[in-house]
């Protein structure tokens, strides 16, 4: 699926985990967000859309969004950023839960960023916004109208908030501070399920 000509989403693994691929239409550069698994399938589409892959970004740290990584920066030699609060998930099989599958993940990210970053591809420009809740480190990433939302929020639902560094109280902070005051119209792509927009949260959305 491609969202504004710009974004292109990727259901990948077994829970189907959306891989977002971000290609600046004027460079070809392109931004590869959480690639959970399938680094195959992820760089045979990056070969059909003729895009250069500069730079890896996750929402977080979890298994299921990280698993492809390795490929990749092997594939492409490019590097991986995440929030510094997920260092710690990346490094631990525990913490990220891969070490309850048959391949435990470990990863040392090659640059940890914080709020006061801006992610830039080609002529793409991310604002990070830090929401903590799901994970530590959980960020989402604003384009124009364009809202990378991780697990932070899922059409009508949102990230769960049971599992290691997960804080329900938390994540509604983060909702109510870094999401909510954004504009209606924004499209969020969330790492799970189908895409949505805010003013259709604001409606259907309980958790809201």
């Amino acid at each position: 699926m491609i969202i504004n000509k710009i974004f292109h989403i990727i259901p990948v693994g077994d829970i189907a985990e959306n891989c977002i691929i971000a290609k600046c239409p004027e460079t070809s550069k392109a931004v590869i967000f959480d690639p959970g698994d399938d680094p195959d399938k992820i760089i045979k589409y990056l070969k059909s859309i003729n895009a250069d892959p500069e730079l890896i970004v996750n929402t977080h740290g979890h298994h299921d969004h990280i698993g492809a990584i390795p490929e990749l920066k092997r594939t492409f030699n490019i590097p991986f950023w995440v929030h510094k609060d997920e260092e710690e998930y990346l490094l631990d099989p525990n913490k990220n839960y891969s070490a309850m599958s048959v391949k435990p993940v470990k990863i040392k990210p090659d640059k940890l960023f914080t709020e006061k970053d801006i992610i830039r591809v080609g002529s793409l420009e991310f604002k990070i916004l830090h929401t903590p809740g799901h994970t530590l480190g959980s960020c989402c990433f604003l384009y124009n109208n364009v809202l990378i939302a991780g697990d932070t929020i899922f059409a009508g639902s949102i990230g769960r908030c049971d599992l290691y560094g997960g804080s329900e109280k938390e994540i509604f902070r983060s909702i109510k501070t870094k999401i909510l005051p954004l504009d209606d119209g924004i499209i969020i792509l969330p790492g799970h399920g189908r895409h949505t927009t805010l003013k259709d949260e604001k409606i259907f959305n309980p958790f809201f």
